[in-house]
């Protein structure tokens, strides 16, 4: 039976929402796309007698991209910069001089974003799929283009690495299944 005959509705790329927790408001309102986890497994190989046997290796997290309108209140660019200054990032001053010397680190970053939460939302507004990305940090950071020419909002891409995700549904109801969590 095809599903479009039954009563169930299938999921809809355009109802979701995205939460950077450490940003006003989360960012909830201004995410404009968003990129669900994805996993690559490594594989080895045997050889054995003439025969090739494959292996699953290594899991791989995919990165997760997120592109933000960026408003003026309150400021989604200030905001994004604000957590990699918390993280420890700072420009130079002066070659060799006070604050040169200061470093990016992991556990200031993941403070500092507190958390990213992608749900996947039913035509009630009821969570189908929730994913949070456990210890995220920021890897690019993209503020768009400006135009003359055109008369598109202004956007933010943020690019986020993480260790591993836990993934919640609402077919498993109470359970949580950690994907990649033990």
């Amino acid at each position: 039976m095809a599903f479009w005959t039954s009563t169930i509705e299938p999921k809809r790329q355009f109802r979701f929402k995205v939460e950077i927790v450490g940003m006003a408001e989360g960012a909830t309102w201004y995410a404009k796309t968003v990129t669900k986890p994805g996993v690559e497994v490594a594989e080895g190989t045997h050889k054995y007698l003439g025969h090739t046997f494959h292996f699953p290796g290594s899991v791989t997290w995919s990165d997760v991209t997120v592109t933000l309108v960026d408003p003026s209140d309150p400021d989604a660019a200030a905001e994004i910069f604000s957590i990699l200054k918390a993280a420890g990032y700072d420009t130079p001053k002066a070659p060799g001089g006070p604050g040169t010397l200061d470093t990016v680190g992991k556990r200031d970053m993941v403070a500092g974003i507190q958390g990213v939460i992608i749900t996947q939302l039913d035509s009630n507004g009821v969570a189908q799929e929730t994913w949070t990305l456990n210890n995220p940090i920021i890897k690019s950071i993209g503020l768009g283009d400006l135009s003359y020419e055109s008369e598109d909002l202004s956007t933010i891409e943020i690019a986020f690495a993480y260790d591993w995700c836990t993934f919640e549904s609402a077919q498993l109801k109470d359970d949580l299944f950690a994907v990649g969590a033990e």
